[in-house]
């Protein structure tokens, strides 16, 4: 759909509809017939074009604004609809000349009924006069808490304008006059305004197509003060999308605030998030030589995994991320789906990612999908609708994104998700972008986003090998978006980008994760108590004392139960007893017998 059918659409229309409603994109600057004017421009010079003899413009605040508003008939019915609005117009205003205000190009009006009166004995007029109206702001005209009396009273007046017409097949070839209504979103007019009325077309402006932004930029090439602006021309229109007009001659006034001009990558940075330099750009060579090791050593037993991962964030990081698609800016820095049994690392990998880009992991933003799995689920991420409960706190989702738009986006578990959702995620990846309750749009351009999932953990069998586990995940997830969710065109978006785990069932694997988990614990006996653990991780009898009670099903995260109760609980314990005795530079020893770790102190 683009602005300019449109518009031409309703220049087609004006005169044939006695009622159009346009609706959208309707704050916006547009080209017609060679310039760039806004939707009030547009209507009156089709009006003009049209030859109507008079133009009114109504808002509630203002009233009714026009040359000649003495050409309209204004008087109550039982004063005769033909007659001259010049003594009435005199009663309105006051009685006599010495009382009449100086201007005689607006009527303030009390109530919207009053509006919507006049409306009715124009539109239908005997003479030959024809009159366009507009009438703007009308999605304040009623009231967001149902249909009062007023509302009730302004259908039914609005209502009798369209039908209090005769047909008359000699009259056919003749325009009619109309009203124009401007409102931003349908839904916040009653439904019974404009349902199953052959009178009334509704007209949607939509945000400007990748064309149109074009054919504007081209126009405005010259006054965008950035350093590449002829070659990165392409870039520029892909990197807006989804902007108006009006974003794109912001921008263009904005890059004139610099002395000294800057990258186009730099000025968008800086204009969208307040930054120059976009963490992205800050990665190093060197740095990105080490991230299979940094990630291999943040989550264990997952090799292939972090190959995956590594494989993604090099093409995000070479610029190559939806180079196939000419929206490739707008596209996240990457997507993966991470998927295998419960506590083999999906949320660890998702944080060390997080912690390697950005390095704060507070930049990971993390959304339990079990958490979302209502009807209605989707409005917390985006936002409830206008007179909702919660409208006004917006989105969960979008508010995050806006406050940290350099950030890995991690969906927990999202088989647990609403399907309503799936329409959210669908538009993120294909698009890049979200519009909130408030029609703000969203950028999730420099964002990488994970999705983690425990589906078929329950049916794959542990024991195959390691392709093969690989392989009944990958199919597993396939069947679930295919078959289940019935979404196909979403598994589309994640192409070659499920990433399967391991289950964690070899001892040296668990041995490992045991070894590593233990020294943030050493380092917190220290630091509380500047008290040394001493724990031998090479003896074999601790560490299967530490193991005895993982479930291999449960992955490492039953290995981190085992490790609480069979360490860090009886730990506790001992320290309780002892606190006394535990001083400055007292070693804690431990020891295996009867099963468990005894513990004793020296120093």
């Amino acid at each position: 759909m683009s602005v300019k059918r449109e518009l031409s659409q309703l220049k087609n229309l004006i005169g044939i509809k006695k009622a159009i409603i346009i609706e959208g994109n309707i704050d916006d600057i547009y080209e017609f017939e060679g310039k760039y004017i806004n939707i009030h421009e547009i209507i009156m010079n089709i009006f003009e074009e049209k030859k109507y003899s008079d133009k009114f413009i109504f808002d509630q605040n203002s009233g009714l604004k026009g040359k000649k508003i003495s050409n309209l008939i204004l008087t109550s019915a039982d004063q005769g609809q033909g007659e001259s609005a010049a003594s009435e117009f005199d009663e309105l205003f006051g009685g006599g000349s010495n009382d009449k205000p100086e201007r005689k190009d607006e009527l303030k009006l009390k109530k919207p009924i009053d509006f919507f009166a006049i409306l009715n004995k124009n539109i239908n007029r005997e003479d030959e006069r024809k009159i366009g109206f507009v009438a703007d702001y009308t999605n304040f005209v009623f009231s967001d808490q149902g249909l009062d009396i007023d509302d009730r009273a302004v259908l039914t007046e609005f209502s009798k304008t369209l039908k209090e017409s005769e047909f008359s097949i000699a009259k056919i070839d003749e325009l009619t006059s109309c009203i124009i209504f401007l409102t931003k979103k349908i839904n916040q007019l009653p439904p019974s305004l404009y349902l199953d009325n052959p009178e009334i077309i509704i007209s949607t402006l939509p945000k400007p197509s990748r064309e149109e932004r074009k054919e504007f930029l081209s126009t405005i090439k010259s006054r965008i003060q950035v350093t590449d602006i002829s070659t990165e021309f392409n870039n520029i229109v892909d990197a807006t999308e989804g902007w108006t007009l009006k974003e794109l001659s912001h921008f263009a006034k904005f890059s004139c605030n610099f002395e000294t001009p800057i990258t186009f990558t730099k000025m968008f940075n800086i204009y969208n998030y307040g930054e120059k330099t976009s963490p992205w750009e800050e990665l190093s060579y060197e740095k990105m030589l080490t991230i299979k090791d940094y990630l291999a050593s943040k989550v264990i037993g997952q090799d292939e995994a972090v190959e995956k991962v590594a494989k993604v964030i090099y093409k995000a990081y070479t610029g190559l991320t939806g180079i196939t698609y000419s929206s490739k800016r707008s596209k996240p820095k990457g997507t993966l789906f991470f998927v295998g049994p419960t506590g083999t690392g999906k949320t660890e990998l998702a944080k060390a990612i997080t912690t390697f880009l950005f390095n704060d992991e507070a930049n990971l933003i993390r959304f339990d999908m079990s958490e979302y799995g209502q009807d209605n689920a989707d409005q917390k991420l985006i936002g409830a609708p206008p007179g909702y409960v919660g409208f006004e706190g917006g989105g969960q989702l979008t508010n995050s994104v806006k406050e940290k738009p350099f950030s890995v986006i991690l969906f927990d578990e999202i088989e647990k998700a609403s399907p309503k959702i799936f329409d959210k995620f669908l538009q993120i990846l294909e698009d890049g972008r979200l519009t909130d309750n408030t029609g703000q749009t969203v950028s999730f351009s420099e964002s990488f986003i994970i999705f983690t999932s425990n589906i078929g953990a329950a049916d794959v069998n542990p024991n195959q090998s390691t392709e093969d586990v690989h392989n009944e995940f990958i199919k597993k997830v396939q069947e679930h978006f295919t078959n289940e969710l019935n979404r196909p065109e979403l598994l589309g978006r994640f192409g070659n980008n499920i990433v399967p785990f391991n289950f964690i069932k070899d001892l040296s694997l668990k041995s490992k994760i045991i070894r590593q988990k233990v020294k943030p614990i050493q380092i917190a006996i220290y630091e509380k108590y500047k008290a040394e653990l001493h724990i031998d991780l090479n003896d074999q009898n601790l560490i299967a004392i530490m193991l005895k009670n993982a479930d291999e099903r449960r992955g490492g995260r039953d290995v981190l139960n085992s490790l609480e109760t069979n360490l860090v609980d009886p730990l506790s314990e001992f320290i309780f007893e002892n606190l006394q005795n535990i001083k400055p530079g007292t070693k804690i020893l431990t020891s295996s017998g009867e099963g468990k770790i005894n513990f004793s102190i020296n120093g």
